[in-house]
């Protein structure tokens, strides 16, 4: 009883007291009342319902896009033969490897793209940004032989091939056109060309 304790005793009381109430409110949790905050003070009840979570459709796969090996042809020879040059693309079974519609050129005006696809991960890619000389694109030809592909490109000057692409190191005006210039004429061919 704190009636019988000296006034000093009774203020020790209170004081253990009140950091005893003091310690409680700090370790209890925090109560945060549910609803609307008002401006004049306090909370107002929240009337509506909360909203259902809306989960977003996914768009694409999580699996991982596979890989895909682009490889450069087993060999490659050029031959000048006048009014066209040869290109000889080296893929061994190629006849038998590669399925109708499976090989793409594409022909610009100085510039060449091969790209023969063996499966969807693997596929083999040949690209001369800048050729040596002028083609006429609507005038050239892929075909599918037993061991290569054979592309053969009409030229638009008679000039002698040494290379097919321009020698980008050397002194003056070689380059004729910038790499991949001109409309893009597309052929197709596949293991399905007879020699």
């Amino acid at each position: 009883d704190h009636h019988s304790l000296p006034s000093e005793g009774c203020a020790a009381v209170r004081r253990v007291r009140h950091i005893r109430s003091m310690c409680e409110r700090i370790s209890a949790p925090l109560e945060k009342k549910e609803g609307l905050w008002h401006p004049e003070g306090g909370f107002v009840e929240d009337v509506t319902k909360p909203e259902e979570k809306v989960i977003p459709k996914k768009l694409g796969s999580t699996k991982p896009s596979a890989y895909k090996e682009v490889l450069p042809f087993e060999s490659f020879a050029l031959s000048d033969e006048g009014a066209a040059v040869k290109l000889y693309f080296g893929l061994r079974g190629a006849k038998a490897l590669l399925k109708p519609g499976s090989v793409t050129a594409i022909f610009r005006v100085q510039a060449l793209e091969v790209v023969a696809k063996v499966n969807d991960q693997r596929s083999y890619r040949c690209h001369e940004s800048i050729l040596y000389e002028h083609i006429v694109p609507d005038k050239c030809k892929v075909k599918v032989k037993t061991d290569h592909i054979l592309v053969t490109m009409t030229k638009a000057h008679a000039a002698h091939w040494q290379d097919l692409g321009v020698n980008r190191k050397a002194i003056g005006p070689v380059r004729k056109s910038p790499p991949d210039f001109g409309k893009a004429t597309v052929v197709t061919a596949g293991g399905d060309n007879t020699d």
